[in-house]
């Protein structure tokens, strides 16, 4: 029971197995959700998100015995929360922030592609966390600027 629990977490609820594209899929499922359930762009959530996702994908890791698996999606549900959080949840914001999250999360410039090479769950985690967290800046400067 414990393994079908965090294959649904990890995988995003089953998101993971949308065909191409899995991380996409996931982090659109997380844009969906909070266009419909603004509450969730919460510290705590997305502390669960971040520090859960470590174990989660880690556990994953183990009971696959593959690195990194494309269907573990919950490390983008996490980064793409993180570009989102004290942000208002306007449609030009979620459709800005997906788009600025994919980018960094598929080309993975200077440091997100380094921190993807830590052990288990932490590789996993960090290198969406980081493009999260590049992302969120970016919008904040251009909603200062405009």
């Amino acid at each position: 029971m414990l393994k079908k629990i965090n294959n649904f977490l990890a995988t995003g609820f089953y998101s993971g197995y949308l065909p191409v594209a899995p991380g996409t899929w996931g982090s659109l499922l997380t844009v969906l959700l909070l266009f419909f359930f603004p509450n969730l762009n919460n510290i705590y959530l997305l502390s669960a998100l971040c520090l859960g996702g470590i174990a989660i994908s880690n556990f994953e890791e183990k009971q696959t015995g593959i690195k990194d698996d494309s269907k573990i999606v919950i490390d983008e549900m996490a980064g793409q929360l993180l570009v989102f959080f004290s942000l208002e949840l306007t449609l030009p914001i979620l459709i800005s922030g997906f788009i600025l999250f994919r980018i960094f999360d598929i080309t993975k410039p200077w440091l997100i592609d380094k921190v993807q090479n830590l052990p288990s769950g932490w590789g996993v985690m960090l290198d969406d966390i980081l493009a999260g967290l590049i992302s969120l800046i970016i919008l904040k400067v251009i909603l200062f600027l405009i």
